[in-house]
């Protein structure tokens, strides 16, 4: 008999609130056993009690889920280095039922994480697959016990289980008996990163695949959907024209200071006697502001020479500097002055 046998067996055994016992010089070559369970307290007492193997013999592993994401992930590089360094002989994955992280959801994770201070934009895209989210107990165990089963660190020569504990008595189920499996050929480190990422593709594929079926509406061959308007209805937000007429208004505080890079010489070139608008570092329109104020402005670090302006009265937007090396326009002449018509006198009669 091996020890998962003799295991399984003095379980069986056990009544409620009992210990297994294990009959442990029998089984000396299989020691240290190697376990991976949930976090879960309740499984503080239960483990050790029901398995039958004292602390001493048993390495004992835990992640929330007992949770194995790929055949090189955190968790297989410990349960590797618990065989290679600690000599550990045989693998359990021992899921549990009544497991709460089987009963969580991605709301449910969410709305925990907010009441923590986390916000979404924060947590990762894919919640399920970043945080291993399952739906049944029994075929996470088994989907685990097959990952590290197919994992290049560990040996063929060692037995990887999967076993499932009743939370409320402690009754264990075998759903995989690594003796079985012994000697299968594993893949190499180089075919399983190849798997890991031949997944991890699959999976943002689908998860693009999703995204776009959840934005994308929905039309009928032939259907064409336009806006609904009502009769006086108006398109213009009244509150984004407030912004925009609170932001002009607000011209007499000048923007905030961003760099300046001003050309040699550029200030003689420009245009003081004329009214500017410009578009702050803040994207406020300010003005109209005479020239001399502008230059104001950029010697004290406020705008630049690449700040948006607009001469007053012109449709235009282009750069400060765009307005110093324009010539400016000649001075529109005055219409030749028109002399009075010289006014005729009647003749007086004698």
């Amino acid at each position: 008999m091996r020890i998962l046998e003799a295991i399984m067996e003095a379980n069986q055994r056990a009544a409620d609130a009992t210990k297994a016992s294990l009959n442990l010089a029998d089984f000396a070559d299989s020691l240290p056993l190697v376990g991976l369970t949930c976090i879960d307290p309740r499984l503080n007492r239960l483990i050790p009690e029901m398995l039958g193997v004292p602390e001493e013999h048993f390495i004992w592993l835990r992640n929330a889920g007992n949770i194995i994401t790929g055949p090189l992930s955190s968790t297989m590089r410990s349960l590797a280095l618990a065989c290679a360094i600690k000599g550990g002989k045989e693998i359990a994955l021992i899921g549990h039922t009544d497991c709460l992280v089987c009963k969580s959801t991605m709301l449910k994770l969410t709305d925990s994480f907010r009441t923590l201070g986390v916000d979404r934009s924060k947590l990762p895209e894919n919640l399920n697959e970043y945080f291993g989210l399952f739906a049944s107990e029994r075929q996470n165990v088994i989907r685990g016990a097959e990952i590290v089963r197919q994992s290049p660190l560990i040996g063929s020569k060692i037995p990887v289980h999967g076993l499932l504990i009743d939370i409320q008595n402690g009754r264990l189920e075998w759903l995989v008996n690594g003796y079985q499996t012994l000697g299968a050929a594993t893949p190499s480190l180089v075919e399983s990163v190849r798997q890991t990422a031949t997944g991890a593709l699959q999976q943002t594929a689908a998860d693009a695949l999703d995204l776009a079926a959840a934005k994308l509406p929905e039309f009928k061959i032939g259907e064409m959907k336009f806006p609904e308007f009502k009769i006086g209805e108006t398109t213009i937000d009244p509150n984004q024209w407030l912004a925009e007429v609170q932001s002009i208004a607000s011209a007499g505080t000048g923007p905030q200071s961003v760099e300046i890079s001003p050309k040699p010489g550029q200030e003689h070139k420009f245009d003081k006697s004329r009214k500017y608008r410009v578009i702050g570092a803040d994207q406020k329109v300010y003005g109209p502001i005479d020239g001399a104020k502008i230059l104001d402005w950029i010697a004290d670090g406020r705008i630049d020479w690449q700040t948006a302006s607009q001469i007053e009265g012109s449709g235009e937007w282009k750069p400060l500097s765009g307005w110093a090396d324009s010539p400016a326009p000649p001075a529109i002449p005055l219409p030749p002055r028109i002399k009075p018509a010289p006014q005729l006198h009647k003749a007086k009669r004698r």
